[in-house]
């Protein structure tokens, strides 16, 4: 729909829900926004309307108040079935309800998750730094973002899990503040929180090959199946990083169960006593790992930030390697606020 406000002619997508609470308009209105915008291109501005028969003052509100910290490039709209009219956007204030003030209060997102390195969580935290890394070493769209909405494009996830992360990088201020790009800062401490998140008991099944003539062809047509991934150790050597020798390859897989173990018909649990090939490991969190994995020579290898959490934990000299992680490629990036990066 298109309708023409004074000079301005705007792209319209008006989405409609069953009730007005702001967990169900907020992601409505993200995803009106994202329609609008794509009818849009880039010849007019969109605006992304929602109503719902009964919308509280401070509801409407949040939702404005989403829009303009989240997708300034957008007109908004609020409407209910009982009058209320508040909208965002150039030649749009006389559509307001006349006793109808906005806010300038900013209210979070009820239900918002409080986990700051949830799997796609930490996904999103590796595309705010890729700039920082070598193409070689993460697989993450590199650029700049001025908003959630722009990070959820970047980085292939909802409006509203972009939104969240900010949300809370913000309350415990770790984005820099009066600057035009989400940078992250006090990178020390965030990352040493991301560390302790993940330093937990993995699900783990030693294995060994049926047929051991060519175990690196076996784990060749593994690593080929599009379920699995060099990790820890095996994976900072394919990186040219590796420290500690010896070990039996880790592998990510997305999933330890029966079914998906059967699948691989030339491997078999070890046996008690028996000298395993390989290890499975269930990934840590399926997004953030198969997302940012990289290619080394034919090979899916974990990237570099997975690496260095995953054997942070590891009682296998794993502190050693973390550390020479972090000295040839990483301290830049975790001193990224006095490195001005």
């Amino acid at each position: 729909m298109i309708v023409r406000r004074g000079g301005v002619l705007y792209v319209v997508e008006v989405k409609a829900a069953a009730e007005g609470r702001s967990d169900r308009l907020v992601p409505l209105w993200s995803l009106a926004y994202l329609q609008a915008l794509r009818a849009a291109g880039d010849k007019n501005p969109p605006l992304a309307v929602v109503a719902a028969p009964r919308i509280a003052r401070r509801v409407a509100e949040q939702v404005l108040r989403f829009a303009g910290e989240y997708a300034p490039d957008a007109a908004a709209g609020v409407i209910d079935f009982e009058g209320l009219r508040l909208f965002r956007g150039p030649q749009l204030d006389d559509l307001n309800f006349a006793d109808v003030q906005v806010s300038p209060q900013f209210q979070s997102v009820p239900g918002a998750s409080s986990n700051l390195f949830s799997d796609l969580n930490q996904w999103m935290l590796k595309v705010l730094v890729a700039p920082e890394l070598p193409e070689r070493l993460l697989s993450a769209p590199r650029g700049r973002y001025r908003n959630a909405s722009q990070l959820a494009r970047a980085a292939g996830v909802s409006v509203m899990s972009a939104f969240r992360l900010v949300q809370l990088l913000q309350q415990e201020r770790y984005l820099a503040e009066s600057e035009p790009y989400l940078r992250l800062v006090r990178r020390e401490e965030l990352f040493q929180r991301w560390l302790s998140s993940v330093s937990q008991r993995m699900r783990e099944v030693p294995m060994r090959f049926l047929l051991r003539a060519s175990p690196s062809g076996e784990l060749q047509r593994m690593l080929d199946s599009g379920r699995a991934c060099l990790a820890l150790f095996a994976a900072a050597d394919a990186l040219g990083l590796g420290f500690v020798h010896g070990v039996r390859p880790h592998v990510y897989v997305r999933s330890l169960h029966r079914a998906s173990l059967e699948a691989w018909k030339s491997i078999v649990p070890a046996a008690n006593g028996e000298r395993p090939d390989l290890i499975l490991r269930q990934a840590p969190a399926l997004q953030s790992v198969f997302r940012g994995l990289v290619r080394v020579d034919g090979k899916p290898v974990c990237d570099i930030l997975q690496v260095w959490l995953d054997v942070s934990a590891s009682p296998s000299r794993g502190r050693e390697q973390a550390d020479l992680i972090r000295r040839r490629v990483l301290n830049r990036v975790l001193l990224g606020e006095q490195a001005g990066g």
